[in-house]
């Protein structure tokens, strides 16, 4: 049976301060870029490939998970971004376990997708259902960013959520990569003025 808490778990309205990262969409529209595949190959090579495979690694292992994830995070603004909302979940004190109480005694680095799959491990939510609802809350994210800029409305927005998501499929080892990406972020971090944080 689905426990209930995924749904406040994965639910956009958590606050944990998504809502002020756009994972490099901001960057990506003002530069010009298609926004639809800029969003559609972040989900695949940096959400899918990185966050989500780092996710299942994190049941496990949470401290290997925490530094790959963090290395992966070329630009100071996605590092802050993945360890803001990583921490904020954590605060939310849903679950605790060893792994989640040293975050908050910033014993832990607390990536994003780290606490995510620890939250998820403690509160017996089978790892397959939290690496999705893990890739539905990145994907809404970047998708929810996009609408605020403009660059797309609420039901193209859900389409492509839609689309991609039934694309889902587990990585079979930690291999993010998007330059594109990478080169975004390091734009967007001397934009000003700008909405979102990342």
């Amino acid at each position: 049976m689905v426990s209930v808490r995924i749904f406040q778990l994965f639910d956009s309205a958590l606050p944990i301060g998504s809502f002020n990262f756009s994972n490099g969409v901001e960057e990506a529209y003002y530069s010009g870029l298609d926004v639809k595949e800029f969003i559609r190959s972040t989900f695949k090579s940096v959400v899918l490939m990185g966050d989500v495979a780092a996710a299942r690694i994190a049941f496990e292992d949470p401290r290997k998970a925490d530094s790959l994830v963090f290395a992966s995070k070329l630009t100071a603004e996605l590092r802050d971004a993945t360890r803001s909302m990583g921490v904020s979940l954590v605060r939310l004190g849903l679950c605790q376990n060893d792994y989640l109480n040293g975050v908050l005694e910033d014993k832990e680095i607390g990536t994003y997708p780290v606490t995510v799959a620890q939250t998820c491990k403690c509160m017996d939510i089978d790892v397959d259902t939290c690496l999705k609802g893990l890739a539905y809350s990145e994907l809404a994210q970047m998708v929810f960013s996009a609408v605020r800029l403009g660059s797309m409305d609420y039901i193209n927005g859900q389409k492509l959520i839609y689309s991609l998501m039934e694309e889902f499929k587990i990585a079979d080892e930690f291999s993010p990569f998007s330059p594109v990406l990478d080169y975004m972020s390091r734009k967007h971090q001397i934009r000003e003025p700008k909405v979102f944080s990342s």
